[in-house]
């Protein structure tokens, strides 16, 4: 089938920002799910809005990959080599059950009481009234836990926080372009925080590898699959993917979390009166604003989405926010509903490549909820607050003025 016409007059080419999930891009990802679900835009993109699209893209990683090396040549392997989110099958498969062993469910369980002691210490530092809610609680509640499970110790953690902002604020190059692509990567490999990081996993991964502990790096360099072990490359490299996934966007979440509430104030009111609604209410904000609105794959061969024709070597957007707001799915989707059932969100992503630390995700996310609500009967966002967001593809709040008594 012929690709389908944009309507110029009507759509804007681009979509707006996602930086702060605004109505405005809720807007835009309507009228494109309605008008144009498959849509390619000025730069050569195609973008996939509609629910089912999703999970056609997701569910096919051999048509669709999410190695960009399938589009763009001259991306080091050692860059990306170990992460779990860029690998594609068959190696995708080994990599997770290497993984696996290191991120049982037992460790996870195991952990949950520590998820408790780090909340609990973090909520008895805060100041008594008003305080800046990610700098003091949802940065530092999973990037400490994170760490615990990685064997990082304590005293190194504030340097994550920095290399958390400079990554942050790194501008995405255009995937379309062989050559922004090739120097962004030279970047990464050279030096900056990306190389900082990968340094520092290294030599952990290293020392692990020579005397273990009991974390998660120590488990990881010493798993095999089939009489094989994962070189200190690779396991630096999922290391850093969960680190960063791992507490950026657990972050993200509970920034969010924190203003639907402050939005929603009977809301807030009904989950303190019945706390067995928190699981439902996250999975409810995971849905509504989701910390990753979109990610990229590249399609191996000639294929088609929606009747759209889609050409081998193509870089396809994937709206994960569209997704999650898409009418044929979700009855009244713009609206925060608690209640919502079934919620089949896919925050978490779909298919092989589903959010290797949900579990975890949910369990930090619901233990700072219900403490904070243990140790605050009001917590409301300061009057005229100016709230900011980071610039990158991440949906994720920078600063958040809270008033809690």
């Amino acid at each position: 089938m012929a690709e389908q016409e944009l309507n110029r007059d009507e759509i804007s080419p681009m979509p707006p920002s996602v930086q702060n999930g605004s109505a405005e891009l809720l807007a835009w990802l309507k009228r494109m799910r309605q008008d144009q679900p498959v849509y390619r835009d000025p730069v050569g993109i195609y973008h996939v809005f509609r629910y089912k699209d999703v999970q056609q893209v997701t569910l096919d990683p051999q048509t669709f990959s999410s190695d960009s090396a399938t589009v763009i040549p001259g991306v080091p392997a050692e860059l990306t080599s170990g992460m779990l989110s860029v690998t594609d099958p068959p190696a995708h498969a080994k990599l997770r059950k290497i993984a696996g062993q290191a991120f049982s469910p037992k460790r996870i369980k195991d952990l949950e009481p520590r998820v408790v002691e780090i909340t609990e210490q973090l909520l008895a530092d805060l100041p008594a009234a008003e305080f800046d809610f990610v700098d003091l609680f949802s940065h530092p509640q999973p990037a400490l836990v994170i760490a615990e499970l990685l064997g990082i110790p304590r005293e190194d953690v504030p340097k994550f926080r920095a290399w958390d902002e400079k990554l942050l604020a790194t501008q995405v190059p255009d995937r379309n372009n062989e050559a922004e692509m090739a120097a962004a990567a030279e970047v990464a490999m050279g030096g900056g925080a990306f190389g900082e990081l990968k340094a520092y996993m290294l030599e952990l991964c290293g020392k692990r590898r020579a005397q273990a502990e009991d974390d998660f790096i120590s488990a990881l360099v010493h798993a095999e699959v089939d009489g094989e072990r994962l070189g200190d490359n690779e396991a630096a490299n999922l290391c850093i993917q969960l680190l960063l996934a791992g507490h950026v966007s657990t972050t993200a979440v509970l920034g969010h979390l924190l203003l639907a509430l402050d939005g929603n104030p009977e809301v807030a009111a009904e989950l303190r009166a019945d706390r067995e609604l928190i699981p439902a209410a996250i999975e409810e904000l995971l849905r509504h604003q989701p910390p990753a609105p979109k990610f990229a794959r590249f399609t191996t061969v000639d294929t088609e989405v929606a009747g759209v024709a889609i050409p081998a070597k193509s870089v396809v957007m994937v709206w994960v926010l569209s997704a999650n707001h898409d009418e044929q799915v979700f009855t009244e989707p713009d609206s925060f509903d608690i209640h919502r059932t079934p919620n089949k969100h896919v925050a978490f992503g779909h298919g092989i490549h589903f959010c290797f630390g949900s579990a975890l995700a949910r369990i930090e996310i619901r233990t700072a909820l219900e403490m904070l609500f243990d140790k605050f009967d009001d917590i409301r966002v300061a009057p005229e607050a100016q709230i900011e967001y980071y610039e990158s593809e991440m949906f994720a709040v920078k600063r958040i003025p809270l008033l809690a008594s």
